[in-house]
């Protein structure tokens, strides 16, 4: 489905949802206004999509409604029932990248918090920047309901698939096909490689010939063999039974439905870098691996991977550095880096899908609010599966439960908010091998290594001089410190500083927030956002009518 047609829905559906210039009514004329809305919202959207995709559509809504239920229930909520623009961007951010490993771009802590993030910004610049300001203040003033989150996530991934369509399209021209070409199964096996080798080097195939690509992917990707493998699967997994032969409209929904199976399966990957680092670790359980052991990982282990400067590490917040001459990585912040991830996509990199999100979506469904006492936290982690550092029978340690009960202190409310810094601090240390350490926003800044280099003009990756100092000068400063004093819950890496992802929400039972009185200040502005959503739509429309002949543009993941 192209761009501008995923775009366009969205935009129609939201306007559909918002109840724009709508006046205040009674409970009951409330309650069926929104009946009705979300009847027209689905009929719109679907209205906006041909009829071979429509049940392809209602299958993948219910399927995005059905995952982000708990997490949507668990969130604070607006005076609406609907959650605001920080809370939806970091619902879409963990749904896309627990779904699919994607970590979209646009859909980040904005300055290390939520609380300015916007959803708008997974679209980046292919909208303008005045119009998508207009839709995000409406946005903010009404926020999502489950649905429209879910329709959202759905517009996002429509316009996804419109990229690989271009993909597609530009390699079927190198290759002097059209869109009428019938390819024969081995034809279409070569062309859903090369698709595949541009997807993984974040390479437009209009940049390299396929040779090139089939050629530098067997180069630089040691398990290509087995990617290839992953992608027969999911030919027969789509295609199932049918002829032998390719149009180009199933050549397309083999490569989106790789794109969006790759993640899970590459993160095989990623557990098995975990298992190398919990390997190093000098204190089993810790979640940290002494520098010196991570550089020579690299150079004695010929692990690739684990050769980031110093600098870079600290910038990612991959680095324990309570002790200045004893510096640890530390495994779950390292692993869940934008380090290890493949610029896959104009919209999105492909990385690491986090283990703690799994665990705290089941917290989320065991809880099913916004917070909880201490006492319903303990009783429903601890039917959670264990830490890998802590394996067979376990419980929640007496000094992490003291800890809690200081979170509770801390709001004063005797109740835990379950999406703030604090809470997620807790959790690192109940799980230090899975759950990321939070540093407090502004002390770190994530990047991939090339924008790390651009923008600071330092190399991303140590030499071999400097990786074998480092292990020397770890040698000589080696301290005594036991498992207790690595990950201790009164060590200096716990800080009482907490950081909500919705600020505004009282953390006294996930109360509401404040509703807004003044709605005709509202309504003023709902002339303003039919027009600027109508012109963008009108400029998206002429912008983007040549998107299939202008993929190279858009090659690299981090572009606006």
């Amino acid at each position: 489905m192209p761009f501008t047609t995923a775009f366009a829905s969205l935009f129609t559906v939201l306007l559909t949802c918002s109840g724009i210039c709508r006046a205040d009514a009674t409970s009951f004329l409330k309650q069926s206004e929104t009946e009705m809305n979300h009847h027209a919202v689905l009929f719109e959207f679907e209205k906006l999509l041909n009829v071979k995709h429509r049940n392809v559509t209602d299958g993948r809504l219910g399927r995005l409604v059905e995952l982000l239920t708990p997490m949507f229930h668990a969130l604070p909520k607006n005076w609406r029932g609907a959650v605001g623009t920080g809370a939806a961007s970091y619902a879409l951010h963990r749904l896309f990248v627990q779904e699919h490993g994607w970590f979209v771009k646009g859909l980040q802590a904005s300055n290390g918090t939520w609380a300015e993030s916007k959803p708008t910004d997974a679209f980046g610049g292919r909208a303008g920047e005045h119009s998508r300001g207009l839709l995000a203040d409406r946005l903010a003033s009404q926020g999502f309901d489950l649905q429209e989150l879910a329709l959202f996530a759905v517009a996002i991934e429509n316009a996804i698939h419109g990229e690989a369509a271009s993909a597609l399209h530009s390699i079927y021209k190198q290759l002097g096909y059209s869109e009428e070409t019938i390819l024969s199964k081995n034809e279409a096996t070569l062309v859903i490689d090369t698709y595949m080798a541009s997807y993984i080097l974040g390479v437009s195939p209009t940049q390299m010939t396929q040779q090139q690509l089939l050629t530098m992917i067997e180069e630089q990707h040691p398990t290509w063999n087995e990617t290839r493998q992953f992608l027969r699967d999911v030919e027969q997994d789509v295609l199932a039974q049918r002829a032998a032969v390719f149009p180009f409209t199933e050549v397309v929904l083999v490569a989106e439905e790789a794109a969006a199976r790759y993640g899970k399966w590459q993160s095989s990957e990623c557990m098995e870098m975990k298992a190398q680092l919990m390997r190093m670790q000098d204190n089993a359980g810790s979640g940290r691996v002494r520098l010196a052991n991570f550089y020579q990982g690299a150079l004695h282990g010929d692990k690739w991977q684990f050769s980031e400067t110093v600098e870079y590490l600290r910038q990612l917040g991959a680095l324990d550095e309570t002790s200045p001459s004893d510096v640890r990585v530390i495994i779950p912040n390292y692993i869940n880096s934008p380090s290890n991830c493949l610029a896959s996509s104009s919209f999105y990199a492909v990385c690491c899908i986090n283990e703690c999100d799994d665990l705290l979506q089941q917290l989320e469904n065991k809880i099913g609010g916004p917070s909880a006492s201490p006492d319903q936290i303990v009783s429903a982690v601890s039917n959670l599966p264990p830490s890998s550092a802590t394996p067979g029978n376990w419980k929640v340690e007496e000094r992490l439960m003291w800890r809690l009960s200081e979170v509770a202190d801390y709001h004063g409310s005797g109740q835990v908010p379950l999406h703030g810094r604090l809470f997620a601090q807790w959790m690192h240390h109940v799980y230090p091998q899975e759950c990321a350490y939070p540093h407090l926003s502004g002390t770190t800044q994530p990047r991939r290594p090339e924008e790390f280099e651009e923008e600071t003009d330092q190399d991303a990756t140590a030499t071999e001089e400097e990786m074998l100092r480092l292990i020397q000068e770890g040698h000589q400063h080696r301290s005594n410190t036991t498992a207790f004093d690595e990950l201790d819950a009164c060590s200096s890496m716990w800080v009482m500083e907490e950081e909500l992802v919705v600020p505004e929400a009282s953390s006294a039972g996930g109360a509401p927030i404040a509703k807004r009185t003044h709605m005709s200040r509202f309504a003023m502005h709902c002339v303003a956002v039919i027009g600027a959503v109508a012109s963008l739509t009108l400029a998206l429309a002429a912008a983007l009518a040549p998107a299939r002949a202008s993929w190279a543009n858009e090659v690299d993941w981090q572009a606006a």
